[in-house]
């Protein structure tokens, strides 16, 4: 009623404030920001990614995040993108492969999703190491965001789990993989 119908215009608002909130190191109001902000309008689909990683990670919320990414996804049927946010909270945050895998065929399922999601599906199935679950999901975050924070984000991720494989792997194959993964987040002469 507040927002005398303007309600997009008042999410986007909220929005502003919420990433000037969020630039400043501040995250102990995030869910009620991006609740609010995905009440008002439920099309800012970044938000959802902030609920993840924010509410889900830095507040070890996963299920609160689980939460708003659900409603997200009712009030948005026609985005790969949800359900895939869906899966890496659940994976990355939540622990829980099954439920990740879930949401990565659900937007797998979607025509213009990209191919490697119903592959990653697959893999969190897979009787694999959790390490290399945990690079694919990283890597999937890396070359599929668009934001320069959750990139840079994801890069130093990838660039500790790359060399955390180059340390502890035995097979020399493995390191030099690895090594070329180092070299590609920036790292020239990993220690150890």
């Amino acid at each position: 009623m507040l927002s005398l119908g303007y309600d997009s215009l008042l999410a986007d608002v909220y929005w502003l404030g919420f990433v000037q909130y969020i630039g400043e190191g501040n995250n102990a109001e995030s869910e009620r920001f991006i609740n609010l902000i995905t009440i008002l309008d439920p099309g800012i689909v970044q938000a959802y990614f902030f609920a993840a990683f924010v509410i889900g990670n830095e507040l070890k919320q996963p299920e609160v995040a689980a939460e708003i990414i659900e409603r997200g996804m009712s009030s948005n049927q026609d985005t790969w993108y949800l359900p895939f946010i869906a899966g890496i909270n659940q994976y990355l945050y939540a622990h829980d492969e099954v439920k990740a895998a879930k949401y990565y065929r659900m937007a797998a399922k979607f025509p213009d999703a990209p191919r490697w999601l119903g592959r990653q599906a697959q893999i969190l199935e897979a009787k694999i190491p959790s390490t290399i679950k945990e690079i694919n999901v990283w890597d999937s975050i890396y070359n599929s965001s668009t934001d320069s924070d959750i990139k840079e984000r994801a890069r130093k991720k990838l660039a500790s789990l790359w060399l955390k494989v180059y340390k502890t792997s035995p097979s020399k194959e493995i390191k030099k993989r690895a090594l070329e993964q180092l070299q590609r987040f920036g790292i020239e002469e990993p220690n150890g």
